[in-house]
């Protein structure tokens, strides 16, 4: 995970992210947003007990093989959304065309990147032929927004659907 943090592309993307959502009222899709994201999707993973199904569907050679690839997931589903700004392209295919050489210049495997790169074209939505790591970032992609302490939560067009905002607002 190192290696895609000092990535300078994978800055770069960070830096611009930061510039399109300077003054943004709603979550932004920084760094913790994603260290969160990748945090969120290996906790459900295991808490599902997932991680055999996981490694064996993807072909990952061990356990940390299957943490890796969730973590770079993570850490990586969001890196286009200033794309998305700049041109309306949805970030989360031009975030894994971007995402592929990021995980080449990490050592990730050829069928490493295709899990993860495939996995970030379908988080928008958890399609299903995003395989189960789509399925994992959609659901921590939600799970890892502080919906109820937000102060945009009324305009915000994603809350009717949250799982935080629902699920903190019962107790």
């Amino acid at each position: 995970m190192g290696r895609i943090i000092r990535d300078s592309y994978y800055r770069y993307y960070l830096e611009q992210n930061a510039a399109r959502e300077k003054d943004r009222p709603f979550c932004r899709h920084d760094f913790q947003h994603m260290l969160d994201v990748a945090r969120i999707s290996y906790i459900l993973l295991v808490e599902g007990n997932l991680i055999p199904g996981f490694i064996g569907r993807n072909r990952l050679d061990s356990h940390q093989a299957a943490k890796e690839v969730v973590y770079a997931a993570g850490l990586l589903h969001d890196i286009a959304r200033w794309q998305q700004y700049d041109t309306g392209e949805d970030h989360a295919a031009a975030g894994a065309r971007l995402a592929g050489p990021i995980l080449e210049r990490a050592g990730f495997l050829p069928r490493e990147i295709e899990v993860i790169t495939r996995a970030i074209a379908a988080h928008r939505r958890g399609e299903p032929w995003g395989g189960m790591l789509g399925r994992l970032l959609c659901r921590a992609d939600d799970l890892a927004r502080p919906c109820a302490l937000c102060a945009a939560r009324e305009k915000c067009y994603k809350a009717d659907r949250m799982e935080t905002l629902r699920e903190t607002l019962i107790y």
